[in-house]
Parts: C-alpha cells; sequence; structure tokens
C-alpha cells in the first residue's frame, strides 16, 4: 500500500469526484481488510508472549508491525476522513468500518490530522 504506484491510484480513486463508487469502495474495502489482518496478527503476537519468556522480543516484533500499519493509516487518512462526506451511504459505511478498526487498535493518527 505504500508502493508509489499503489499509492497514487488509490489516492486519486479515493479524492477524484468522478471516480466510480464501486472502485472507491474497494479501496477502502482493502484498508479494511490489512486492518484487520494486522489486528489478527497483533493477537496472535500478544499471545505468543503471553507463553514465551522471552517477552520484549515478541512485544518488539508487534511494535514494528504496529508501527507499519499506523505508517500507512498517516498516508491515507484525510481521503478516509473525506470519505465520511460522500454522497454514497456504502462510501459512508465502509469508511466508518475503517475508522473504528483504526481506533480500536489504537494507531497513531494524532499527529497526521492536526497537518491536514
Amino acid at each position: 500500500m505504500l508502493g508509489q504506484d499503489m499509492w497514487e491510484l488509490y489516492i486519486d480513486l479515493l479524492i477524484r469526484k468522478e471516480a466510480p463508487v464501486k472502485m472507491r469502495c474497494q479501496v477502502l474495502r482493502n484498508m479494511l481488510m490489512y486492518l484487520m489482518e494486522e489486528e489478527a496478527r497483533m493477537i496472535k503476537a500478544d499471545r505468543e508472549v503471553k507463553k514465551l519468556q522471552n517477552k520484549e522480543d515478541l512485544k518488539e516484533m508487534g511494535d514494528i508491525q504496529s508501527g507499519m500499519a499506523s505508517t500507512i493509516i498517516q498516508v491515507y487518512i484525510k481521503q478516509i476522513l473525506e470519505s465520511f462526506f460522500h454522497h454514497h451511504s456504502q462510501v459512508r459505511m465502509i469508511a466508518l468500518g475503517v475508522i473504528t478498526l483504526i481506533l480500536r487498535q489504537g494507531l497513531c493518527i494524532l499527529y497526521r490530522l492536526y497537518h491536514i
């Protein structure tokens, strides 16, 4: 999601008013799925931390994964939030799902929000 081509495509589909609703929804669904997969990885890593004595190494690994998700979300947060104002309710609902996962995972978005 951070590659230049992917970034340009996603940003274009999220900001261009004449972008097809179906494509805009798919971009948001892709972000939703990514966040859901990251959440599952974090839960699994947390279980591993509880099983093993060497907690620091696994905790750092989880922090790195969380940092990557946070970085990706910071790139797209403005467009995700703008999707709340889209005229199509399906776009708004998927955007709500993405924001819900962002908040549930505690991803750091405040710095980016102040610079929109």
